[in-house]
């Protein structure tokens, strides 16, 4: 693969890339037709040592190439400058990730979109998304509490860029569900590529949904009726042959039923049980344009007893076991009056360990306060809606107060 520099002044925000930006080592930073929506995510692009596009990625890198030779001549620079920057760079299949945590997260996040964005072209996809699929699990075991609060954060807080959030913090849960329902090695790594791509016939209509106010037209709701089959044909056509990767995005929306417990069901229904139980979880707490994302606690109802049944459903109650009532990233209404965000599941599922962010006046507080709502007979008193709460965390700030799991 070559790549040709890209002089950080040509992103702006807004833009919507008409190529995809890599760093120096060839990793993706973000995919192609991806727009660039926060100053956050701005700064942290150009932040970067060097930015990088393919050199055949149709004519934008003759334009980002002749752009660069003429910035060089108007500043007079001598030839050797000229040289250096017509040396193509060789960049390398294999993709690592550095930089902190909070960093690691997001180049994952670029990274995701960038496969899915460009699974027509990209010829090593499932070799790809496999590599992907370890750093997640690798952040996963380094600090699932963390792991947890950053994309509950996001995912409950943010409209831009839901459908890659969504399938990142699905695919959290189903890592977490894979242990609790002792899936082998080979179901939770085909069930963690499922989670990541079981959206991918609809990645840019989801994103388009999250900000349409009005309701599905007929064109849109046969895409949401047909994506899980349509998913599993581009699959096939990225290369992707693991067949129970494929029957389970195939399966994921499919009404399921089997014997009382999960662990007689056959292997694939249960494993498209786990992913559908985490989508719809999620799904009710993210926000909408056209609606309020759903407190935890209303989420909840949606996964425990399903519709038509009287029993608890096992996932559901596994979910609640792992995450609490609260998950962690989620903000919570304490007896005292003051807003809190969970940081991580307490003791007990309505007892979380909490960080105060709001006083009982809703201004910010300067240095936000860790509750122990179990030690500290500070109960929680509602949970809410994130997009009711104005507020902007301070991640790694956020992170070097998380409590560690005793």
């Amino acid at each position: 693969m070559d790549l040709i520099e890209l002089h950080r002044d040509k992103l702006t925000l807004g833009m919507s890339l008409r190529y995809t930006l890599r760093d120096e080592t060839g990793a993706v930073l973000l995919g192609k037709g991806h727009r660039i929506d926060t100053a956050q995510q701005l700064a942290h692009l150009k932040s970067r040592k060097s930015l990088f596009i393919e050199m055949d990625e149709s004519d934008e890198s003759v334009r980002v190439l002749m752009s660069g030779l003429a910035d060089l001549d108007r500043a007079g620079a001598p030839i050797k400058d000229f040289a250096k920057f017509l040396q193509l760079k060789k960049g390398p299949t294999e993709e690592k990730l550095g930089g902190t945590f909070v960093q690691r997260w997001s180049d994952v996040e670029s990274l995701l979109g960038g496969l899915l964005a460009n699974m027509s072209t990209v010829t090593d996809f499932e070799p790809r998304l496999r590599t992907l699929a370890q750093h997640i699990q690798l952040l996963l075991t380094e600090d699932s509490n963390a792991s947890q609060f950053l994309l509950f954060n996001r995912a409950v807080s943010h409209f831009n860029g839901y459908s890659v959030l969504h399938s990142l913090l699905c695919t959290a849960l189903a890592h977490s569900l894979a242990g609790v329902f002792a899936l082998s090695d080979l179901e939770r790594r085909s069930l963690i590529c499922a989670a990541l791509t079981m959206n991918c016939a609809m990645t840019s209509l989801q994103d388009e949904l999250t900000v349409q106010k009005a309701v599905p037209t007929p064109y849109q709701r046969r895409m949401i009726d047909n994506h899980a089959t349509a998913g599993r044909q581009m699959l096939i056509q990225a290369g992707v042959l693991d067949m129970l990767w494929l029957e389970t995005v195939d399966k994921h929306h499919a009404a399921l039923a089997g014997p009382e417990t999960l662990a007689d069901w056959p292997q694939l229904d249960r494993m498209a049980k786990i992913l559908q139980t985490v989508d719809r979880y999620t799904a009710a707490m993210s926000p909408r344009k056209s609606r309020a994302g759903r407190t935890a606690r209303d989420s909840v109802r949606t996964v425990i007893v399903q519709a038509g049944s009287t029993k608890h459903d096992e996932v559901g109650t596994a979910l609640v076991r792992i995450l609490g009532l609260s998950p962690p990233g989620t903000y919570v209404k304490l007896a005292n009056g003051e807003t809190a965000v969970v940081m991580r599941r307490g003791p007990s599922p309505n007892e979380p360990l909490v960080a105060s962010v709001l006083n009982r006046n809703h201004e910010p507080i300067a240095e936000p306060r860790l509750h122990d709502t179990a030690r500290e007979k500070l109960p929680v008193a509602a949970t809410l809606a994130a997009t009711s709460i104005r507020i902007n965390l301070k991640m790694d700030n956020m992170l070097r107060l998380m409590p560690k799991q005793a």
